[in-house]
C-alpha cells in the first residue's frame, strides 16, 4: 500500500528532484533525460551490480525507427509507415497517441543515443530494412549508458527494491519506499517517481494468474528480477491498468535453452525452412509475413497448438546461403540426418507421418522468384496450412532439424499512460509525480509484436518522462 511522507518505518531518508525505478533501456533512457533537463536524478535498480541492465542486457536491442534510404541499400521508411504498422499488428487496439508519439520520437532519440556514444549497425536481415542494432548488443548499450550516468554523477542504488509509493495527502506521488541493503529507505522527489522496472514476466504466481496455467513453464528469456511489484504498487496507489493482461511477447526459442534469463536464443529464419509437431505434421503458415510480423505469434502457437515443442526443419538449400547463420541462435548443434528417415528417428518423430508432410509440401511449392528481402509470393497450392511466401522444396540433404517451444519476453499488460508518460488513475486523470516509460507502459501491443519496438519505446518514453518529470521540479513554487 502507499505510504504517507514521513511515515514510520524508513530507517533513512533521502530528498532528490526524481526517483528513477529500474535500471533498463527505460530508466537509463529516463534518469539521462532528467539530468540533461536539470534534475537532480537517482535510479535505483533491484539487482546486483553484475546483473544490471533489465531484460536489456539480454536483447540484441534492435530497434525500429523512420529513416531514409540508407548505406545499407534500404528505401525510405516514414513515421506514418511505422505508425500504421504498429497499429496494423495490434489490430487496431493500440493507444493512437502513444504510437503516434513513439513513431515521431524514434529517429530523433537513434540521434540521441548516438550522441552518447552509441554505435549501429544492420539489423537480421529480411526485416524490411528498418532497424538497426547497437554494435556491441544490449549488454554494450546499457554498460555505455551506465558510464554516462557515472560521468554525469548520478547516483545508482543496487539491490535496492521499490516496494510503496510515497503519497501527499493531495494524492500526488512524491517518493518511494524501498528496500535496501541498509534497511528501509524512502527517497523523496520532488519531480515525481518514473517506474521503468518492466512487467510481471518473471512471477510464476503472476503469469498464471493472468496468462493462464500453461505459463507456470515457459522459458524466461530476460531479468530475474522483473517480478511485477512496479504495476502492483501503482495500481495499489489509484494507477489504471490498461492493455493487454492476458498476453505476452515471446519468440521461437532453441527448446534447449536455459530456464530462466536465457537471453538471445531464438530461430528467426524459420521462414526458410518449416515446422513440424511431434507428430510429424506441419501446422503453421511459415511465410505468412516477415519475421518480424510472426515470431511471437508463431512461438505462441507452438505454446498452444503444439504442446510447447516442435521442430523446425530445414535443407542444405538454406543452410547453406549466407544470411542464414546470422538469423539464428541456437544453444547446440541441430540434429542433422542424410535421410528424414534417419531424422524422424533421430529427433523422434514417426518417420512415415514426417515423409508424407514434406512430400506433400514439396509437391505444392510453386514457381517463381525467391527473395527473402519481399514478401515474393513464391508459395504453395493446394495444401492447409499453406506457406504463403519463400517455399522451397525441403530436398537437399543433409537434413537439419532444431527442437522449438516459445518463451517469455515480457508481459503486455501495464499501465495507463499519456503521451506525455504521465499515469493515468481509474478515475481518468493523471497522478501527479508519477511516470512510467518501457515495460510498464499498457496499451502499446496486442496479440501480437512488431519486432524491434521495445527497447526503442523504452528509450523514447523513458527521455520523455524525464524531461517532464524534471519540468515539473522547475514548475512548483519557490
Amino acid at each position: 500500500m502507499p505510504v504517507a511522507r514521513g511515515a514510520p518505518g524508513a530507517a533513512q531518508r533521502f530528498e532528490f528532484d526524481v526517483v528513477v525505478v529500474g535500471g533498463g533501456i527505460a530508466g537509463l533512457s529516463a534518469a539521462l533525460g532528467a539530468t540533461e533537463a536539470g534534475a537532480r536524478a537517482v535510479l535505483v535498480e533491484k539487482a546486483p551490480l553484475p546483473e544490471r541492465g533489465g531484460n536489456t542486457r539480454f536483447a540484441d536491442a534492435q530497434m525500429r525507427f523512420p529513416h531514409e534510404p540508407d548505406e545499407f541499400g534500404h528505401r525510405r521508411y516514414t513515421a506514418d509507415e511505422m505508425y500504421d504498422d504498429l497499429m496494423r499488428i495490434s489490430s487496431g487496439r493500440a493507444n493512437p497517441d502513444l504510437i503516434r508519439t513513439l513513431c515521431d520520437r524514434a529517429a530523433d532519440t537513434i540521434e540521441w543515443l548516438t550522441a552518447f556514444g552509441v554505435e549501429w549497425e544492420e539489423g537480421y536481415p529480411h526485416t524490411a530494412g528498418y532497424r538497426r542494432m547497437p554494435k556491441a548488443g544490449g549488454q554494450g548499450l546499457v554498460d555505455l549508458l551506465y558510464r554516462r550516468l557515472e560521468g554525469l554523477s548520478v547516483p545508482v542504488s543496487y539491490q535496492t527494491a521499490a516496494s510503496d509509493l510515497i503519497l501527499d495527502p493531495d494524492g500526488s506521488v512524491c517518493g518511494v519506499r524501498c528496500t535496501s541493503p541498509e534497511g528501509v529507505v524512502d527517497l523523496e522527489a520532488a519531480g515525481g517517481v518514473i517506474l521503468a522496472c518492466g512487467g510481471f514476466q518473471a512471477n510464476v504466481e503472476m503469469r498464471v494468474r493472468y496468462l493462464g496455467r500453461f505459463a507456470d513453464s515457459l522459458i524466461l528469456r530476460g531479468s530475474r528480477y522483473n517480478t511485477g511489484e512496479g504495476l502492483t504498487m501503482a495500481m495499489a496507489a489509484g494507477a489504471a491498468p490498461a492493455g493487454q493482461w492476458g498476453d505476452y511477447h515471446s519468440a521461437v526459442l532453441d527448446a534447449r535453452s536455459p530456464a530462466v534469463e536465457c537471453g538471445v536464443t531464438a530461430l528467426y529464419n524459420y521462414q526458410m525452412g518449416i515446422f513440424v509437431d511431434s507428430r510429424g505434421r506441419r501446422f503453421i503458415d511459415e511465410g505468412e509475413d516477415f519475421r518480424d510480423h510472426t515470431y511471437v505469434k508463431f512461438s505462441k502457437r507452438i505454446i498452444e497448438e503444439a504442446g510447447g515443442r516442435a521442430w523446425c526443419l530445414f535443407d542444405q538449400r538454406a543452410y547453406q546461403r549466407e544470411e542464414f547463420a546470422r538469423a539464428w541462435r541456437p544453444v547446440g548443434p541441430p540434429f542433422e540426418a542424410a535421410t528424414l528417415t534417419d531424422l524422424a528417428r533421430d529427433i523422434g518423430v514417426p518417420g512415415e507421418d514426417l515423409l508424407e508432410t514434406v512430400a506433400a509440401y514439396n509437391a505444392a511449392v510453386q514457381g517463381g522468384d525467391y527473395d527473402l528481402d519481399r514478401l515474393d509470393g513464391k508459395g504453395t497450392r493446394g495444401i492447409t496450412p499453406p506457406k504463403s511466401n519463400w517455399a522451397l522444396p525441403l530436398d537437399s540433404p543433409p537434413y537439419l532439424a532444431i527442437p522449438v517451444t516459445g518463451g517469455i519476453t515480457f508481459t503486455f499488460g501495464g499501465l495507463g499512460c499519456d503521451a506525455r508518460a504521465r499515469v493515468r488513475h481509474t478515475a481518468g486523470h493523471v497522478i501527479p509525480g508519477l511516470y512510467a516509460a518501457g515495460e510498464p507502459m499498457g496499451e502499446f501491443f496486442y496479440d501480437n509484436y512488431p519486432g524491434a519496438s521495445s527497447v526503442i519505446r523504452g528509450a523514447v518514453f523513458g527521455r520523455i518522462a524525464g524531461h517532464e518529470a524534471a519540468a515539473r521540479v522547475r514548475a512548483r513554487p519557490g
